[in-house]
């Protein structure tokens, strides 16, 4: 029987066999949701869909008849870009009993007591930005398990997150943040997210630097997810302490998400030379929201040399610029940011069989807007 999200047939469920990652990126968020087997999935970051209401990955549960609640095992923050936890509140209250992670360089202590003055009357953060959406969560964890606000679990290098799925053949491991990482977030992240007036977000905190990037193992198929990671002029941070890391895989991925919507300050050679194989199935999101969305022609380009196989959850168009210099012009001394109406995001769903034997090749299948490039 084949179910819908929006107007869009999703087919059914995948066997208990199967894994399946779907990708979703509808221009502005990102959301990877996968299905380990055994009806175990695990949610890694959210976003919603244009005129939605609710986190996508919640759509796309109940529109194969699942329950969230007994569905999800697993619920992972990469780092806190409001691009990632869109309705990531709404999904951590409707499943108490999955394991809530979140990266292990925001100190839980320090960085509670900052977001609870969202609720103070003198604020260092404004109610507005993602401290909100951070807010609900640490509320719904006092509420629901204990009067001490945290996760179950806070990733780093080398940090399993999940193992299980169908006949124990998934992993789950965090790659980042790096040791580095974590211990110089615990000294700056008061000082750096104290300020006199408000912030909108946590940019100051450098969030794609204590982005959690993930390997999975399931069965004979390996992938990175490396979520915003970042590049680094020091080894002890972003890509350069994966590649130094002795956690780093022994194994090479041949199923990619691609790093920070294909920018190039998230791309390192070594990384795809080392830890990835040969012509890899690769996803990658946009992000529209820049006067130049991401990713740019040049990244593309700079992405088909590593791999004919790359797949665009949504539209290029959507974001994109005219190319005609007087309208640019005019619109630019308009507007900052420009946003198409109307446009179908999209996103993109690999499945294979989990298997201890040889690989099946897996199946790619690409809905709404999604394209292979």
């Amino acid at each position: 029987m084949n179910y819908s999200i929006g107007n869009e047939a999703i087919g059914a469920c995948p066997d208990d066999d199967e894994f399946e990652l779907t990708v979703f990126g509808p221009g502005v968020g990102e959301c990877v949701l996968l299905h380990c087997g055994n009806s175990e999935w695990f949610v890694i970051d959210s976003c919603r869909f244009p005129n939605s209401q609710s986190s996508v990955a919640l759509e796309y549960l109940q529109a194969l008849h699942l329950r969230p609640e007994e569905a999800i095992r697993g619920i992972l923050a990469t780092h806190w870009h409001d691009d990632h936890i869109k309705g990531l509140a709404e999904i951590v209250r409707r499943c108490p009993s999955a394991a809530f992670i979140m990266s292990g360089a925001l100190d839980i202590e320090q960085f509670a007591t900052i977001v609870f003055e969202v609720e103070e009357r003198n604020k260092l953060v404004a109610a507005t930005s993602t401290a909100k959406e951070f807010e609900t969560i640490l509320n719904q964890m006092i509420s629901q398990r204990s009067p001490i606000p945290s996760p179950d679990m806070l990733a780093s290098d080398g940090s399993r997150m999940f193992a299980g799925g169908y006949d124990g053949l998934v992993e789950l491991q965090a790659l980042s943040p790096s040791a580095a990482t974590i211990a110089n977030s615990k000294i700056n992240l008061a000082s750096r997210l104290c300020t006199a007036s408000p912030t909108r977000a946590f940019r100051r905190c450098g969030a794609n630097d204590l982005s959690v990037a993930v390997q999975v193992v399931a069965g004979g198929v390996n992938i990175l997810l490396k979520a915003d990671l970042e590049n680094s002029k020091e080894k002890q941070f972003g890509w350069e302490a994966v590649l130094q890391s002795p956690f780093k895989p022994n194994v090479k991925s041949s199923v990619v998400k691609v790093g920070h919507h294909g920018s190039d300050n998230a791309h390192n050679d070594e990384v795809w030379n080392s830890m990835i194989s040969l012509e890899p199935l690769s996803v990658v999101t946009p992000y529209t929201r820049l006067s130049e969305p991401l990713p740019r022609e040049r990244d593309l380009q700079r992405l088909d040399r590593c791999t004919n196989r790359l797949f665009i959850t949504s539209s290029p168009a959507l974001g994109g610029r005219s190319h005609r210099r007087h309208i640019d012009r005019q619109l630019n001394s308009a507007t900052r940011v420009r946003r198409p109406l109307n446009c179908v995001p999209g996103f993109v769903r690999v499945r294979f069989k989990i298997s201890r034997g040889p690989v099946v090749a897996p199946t790619v299948q690409l809905f709404g807007s999604a394209c292979k490039r």
